[in-house]
């Protein structure tokens, strides 16, 4: 499938949302002359519009129209910091009432009474999952990809890594968290990389990104880290999952190691009616993988997306 290089290319209409605090967020609406339904896209973190163009396609040439989201300090959204490069927000609530705000004011005029369905990657997994849980029954299915339910730290053990994390948030809430920086090119090498097996649409992800350097994200900050927990702590918890009973396809990564695999499993245990898709050899972005990874996950999206055609949101 041959891929677009810009949204207008692809077929479409950026538009912006003010929210409530002033951060102004960018979106992208793709449509359809005879929608099967619309797609809500989240995209995980450090992501952008232009990288899901090929997402995009995909819904498209099976039928659907789709929004995309670039989140607040993501992509040409507004960034709270004068170093655009941190990877930033003071709670994940924020992220929850723009995805709610952009539901309303856009994702559900275009789709004009037709079925909803919403699709997101690893953060934006995290963050559709909160939707459907202060959403019941707005969206007919859903879609999330190695969904952000906890994340790897290392040696470290879960319990550990909060609690670091919370004390050292209280005194340098701006700086980046360890290991990480602003975005360099020069470090973003094929060889090693944790995301995907598939070199060509890494390159492409990359070039994207030199092409347009306003697009680049380095790493998260302290307080980010901190909300991600708190927010994934909140997801976790039994009573809050098993309320989720939106028809949820959950894929998880069984090479991933940017967030972790047994947490979704429990995750998916916990909602009523989730339906989980192991892929044991894919990395972390399931979407950018090699082809054969993808026809499978598509597949199963297919087959996902007929089981619920007929039901009613």
């Amino acid at each position: 499938m041959s891929v677009s290089s810009s949204i207008e290319a692809a077929g479409g209409t950026v538009g912006w949302l003010t929210a409530d605090d002033g951060i102004r967020v960018r979106y992208a609406v793709f449509s359809h002359a005879k929608p099967r339904g619309t797609f809500l896209v989240l995209p995980g973190f450090t992501e952008f519009i232009e990288k899901y163009l090929e997402v995009v396609a995909e819904l498209q040439a099976r039928g659907f129209q789709a929004v995309v989201l670039d989140w607040r300090g993501q992509g040409k959204s507004d960034r709270a910091l004068e170093d655009r490069h941190k990877g930033h927000v003071l709670h994940f609530g924020h992220f929850q009432q723009d995805t709610a705000q952009l539901l309303d004011a856009v994702v559900t005029p275009l789709a004009a009474g037709g079925p909803l369905y919403g699709l997101g990657h690893s953060m934006g997994g995290h963050n559709l999952l909160r939707l459907l849980h202060d959403r019941p029954g707005r969206f007919r299915c859903a879609i999330a990809v190695a969904p952000m339910v906890d994340v790897w730290a290392g040696w470290l053990p879960p319990w550990a890594s909060r609690l670091i994390v919370r004390i050292v948030a209280r005194f340098t809430p701006n700086h980046y968290v360890p290991k990480t920086g602003p975005y360099d090119p020069e470090t973003k090498r094929f060889a090693g990389n944790p995301l995907t097996s598939d070199r060509e649409r890494f390159e492409r992800t990359k070039q994207l990104i030199l092409a347009d350097p306003e697009l680049a994200l380095g790493g998260p900050t302290w307080t980010w880290l901190k909300s991600a927990y708190d927010s994934m702590d909140t997801l976790s918890d039994p009573a809050y999952a098993a309320a989720i009973d939106t028809p949820v396809l959950l894929a998880s990564a069984g090479a991933d190691r940017i967030v972790r695999s047994p947490a979704q499993h429990r995750l998916a245990r916990l909602m009523p009616a989730c339906r989980l898709l192991d892929m044991p050899g894919a990395r972390h972005e399931i979407l950018l993988e090699r082809d054969d990874i993808r026809q499978a996950f598509w597949q199963a999206v297919d087959d996902f997306l007929a089981e619920h055609e007929g039901e009613k949101a």
